[in-house]
């Protein structure tokens, strides 16, 4: 186990401390890490990061380590996460965590300012107004999502939606990242504090990517990290008995390691079935279009859920949440939640079942 230098474990402590004893415990807070890095993905030092609130106050802000890397702490209201209990994280013992307790490798190093503004969170004080850097400004309202489907549907993903908020990152000689990042995974993980073990939500932000200020170019944030980039359904056309086959790309991300479970369910009859990793990024399932299957157009949507730490595979309660939700449902439209699901679209493909005997 690595541990930290004395001074920085008694900033730790003091930080989880602070986050400890608020109003809020520890969980109203979510332990964001992220990574700054130029166009050719080299990391980015000493780049400072702020993340905002939705009157665009600033609710923490850092620096990044050596590898560009940074930790940062989030009241959930920032993220529009519901203080609702549930959800299906994947959870992490405190001996492989990542981000909280001293045998993380993320802890030693990009948690250095964060927390800093912690204590302003029940105040009005803007900690940038007084290093006089100043707030946001040209962040959009929205950001895009896609559905991957029949044709790529790009729809508004608002600046309200769970696992979103307003960052900007500056940094000398680029240009500044001002936009709407987003979460790309979120998992609770179990770490010791006062002789108890306590629970956290650590998530990981979408890459940050600075253009050189010498150069035309935005710098800007976000990936494809656990988005389906590729999905098909072979044949599309089917006979009742035929067999069929739903392919799906899902990009998994570098950090952390990411545990899943990917399903696709038949709008119209509401059967499922769990697609298989097939090497790299690829999914798939087969199944046989039985003889009382109904016929005609039916879409079939894929999505993607946290596997469960002491239970792997499926996990019933956690389809039947996302179907509450209406997440699987083509008529509604796709919210992604990291709290409930991992993945950040959905896939729509068309089966048409005929019956050329009837003819």
């Amino acid at each position: 186990m690595i541990l930290l230098p004395f001074r920085s474990r008694t900033f730790f402590l003091a930080a989880l401390s602070l986050v400890m004893t608020c109003s809020a415990c520890a969980e109203e807070f979510v332990w964001a890490t992220g990574r700054v890095t130029d166009v050719g993905g080299r990391p980015v030092p000493n780049a400072t990061v702020a993340v905002y609130d939705a009157k665009n106050r600033v609710v923490d802000y850092v620096r990044t380590d050596q590898n560009g890397e940074y930790t940062i702490t989030i009241p959930r209201s920032a993220l529009n996460l519901t203080r609702r209990k549930g959800g299906f994280l994947h959870t992490v013992s405190r001996s492989v965590n990542s981000l909280v307790g001293f045998g993380g490798n993320l802890a030693s190093g990009p948690l250095k300012a964060g927390l800093r503004a912690a204590s302003s969170l029940a105040t009005t004080s803007d900690p940038w107004t007084k290093a006089g850097i100043g707030a946001a400004v040209g962040i959009a309202s929205s950001i895009v999502d896609i559905v991957t489907g029949t044709g790529m549907r790009r729809g508004s993903l608002k600046r309200t939606s769970p696992g979103v908020l307003a960052i900007k990152v500056v940094s000398d000689r680029h240009n500044d990242a001002v936009a709407l990042g987003r979460v790309y995974w979120m998992q609770e993980e179990v770490y010791s504090a006062n002789g108890r073990n306590e629970r956290a939500i650590v998530a990981w932000l979408d890459p940050v990517r600075l253009t050189d200020a010498a150069t035309p170019g935005a710098s800007s944030i976000g990936s494809d990290y656990l988005t389906f980039t590729e999905a098909r359904i072979t044949p599309g056309i089917v006979e009742r008995g035929g067999e069929v086959t739903i392919s799906v790309t899902f990009r998994k991300p570098p950090e952390p390691r990411t545990p899943v479970v990917l399903v696709a369910r038949n709008s119209r009859t509401g059967k499922m079935f769990g697609l298989d990793p097939v090497g790299g990024d690829r999914y798939e399932c087969r199944f046989v279009v039985d003889k009382g299957h109904p016929l005609n157009d039916q879409v079939i949507t894929v999505l993607a859920y946290a596997e469960q730490d002491v239970r792997p595979g499926r996990n019933p309660a956690a389809e039947r949440a996302i179907e509450r939700a209406g997440l699987w449902d083509p008529k509604r439209p796709f919210l992604y939640n990291p709290l409930l699901i991992a993945s950040r679209n959905r896939v729509e493909l068309t089966l048409t079942v005929v019956d050329l005997a009837k003819r």
